[in-house]
């Protein structure tokens, strides 16, 4: 496990040069989402289908909307897609330190009060490590976990962590946004992605990434006893396949899925299989 390092982008344009940031298609979404109080702030979420209950959590400087693609997996289940404080339609924190443990308070209070009888957390990157941590501290709320393009310790480089504070607009579209992208991505993913990370606020992206650098369970992976699915892309940097491969080899009787044709968004990139294999996890575990 390591700190996050700097590489050329496979993509022949880098995202500054991108004029139009025009929005991946989606299902419409209803002018209100629905919300619950949870610690001061009120934490809006998108619900839909009926069975079996996955709820879904997004990663740094991101919102909900990054799981568009997953909402046809509501034709054989209960899903909830939730926007984190301060990101979508949630509003920040106002007590207390951004941390991962704090997001995954807020998230297992969500499934308690909302999936009674359990549920499947899907996390992707910083929402990968919110779901680990309520696999530690909140295992009697779940099911099952899926761990999407994530660690058992997150690391960021302090250049990209400065630029969160000072330059967020250049760092966003110069620095982590085109480190998201397989060299297959196409123009619309690279477009959706980097206009919805630009509607996050600098002060919360910067909390983010500061979490993420705080994060480590790697000392905690042999205590779960949740059932585990890690995925992550083929060609994921920022979340390395290593990384995946050590969880795989420290959590007990967790599975692990190399995703062809991907990097950091295999959601977004390669939708077709990841909700094929998200489907067969939830379908092997036992109501």
């Amino acid at each position: 496990m390591g700190t996050v390092v700097g590489w050329r982008s496979h993509n022949s344009k880098t995202l500054a040069q991108i004029s139009s940031l025009d929005s991946l298609q989606s299902t419409k979404k209803s002018e209100k989402m629905p919300s619950v109080s949870i610690r001061g702030s009120q934490i809006h979420y998108e619900e839909m289908g009926e069975g079996k209950s996955i709820v879904f959590v997004h990663g740094a400087c991101e919102n909900s909307q990054f799981w568009n693609n997953q909402h046809s997996l509501a034709d054989r289940f209960r899903l909830l897609f939730v926007d984190l404080p301060g990101h979508g339609r949630s509003k920040p924190l106002t007590n207390g330190e951004v941390t991962v443990q704090s997001y995954a308070d807020i998230i297992g209070e969500f499934i308690a009060s909302k999936c009674p009888e359990k549920a499947i957390l899907v996390g992707h990157s910083m929402g990968g490590a919110i779901a680990l941590m309520n696999t530690i501290h909140h295992r009697d709320n779940l099911m099952g976990a899926v761990l999407v393009a994530t660690g058992a310790k997150l690391g960021v480089l302090p250049s990209i962590r400065e630029g969160l504070r000072t330059r967020f607009d250049e760092t966003i579209k110069s620095v982590l946004a085109p480190r998201q992208f397989a060299s297959t991505t196409n123009l619309e993913v690279i477009r959706f992605v980097t206009n919805e990370m630009m509607k996050c606020k600098g002060a919360i992206a910067s909390s983010d990434y500061e979490a993420c650098n705080g994060f480590d369970v790697r000392q905690k992976l042999a205590t779960i006893t949740v059932p585990t699915l890690i995925m992550v892309g083929e060609e994921d940097k920022l979340a390395p396949v290593p990384w995946s491969t050590y969880m795989k080899e420290n959590i007990p009787k967790s599975r692990m899925i190399v995703m062809k044709g991907s990097s950091h968004l295999p959601m977004l990139e390669r939708p077709g299989d990841f909700n094929r294999h998200l489907s067969e996890f939830v379908t092997s575990l036992p109501a």
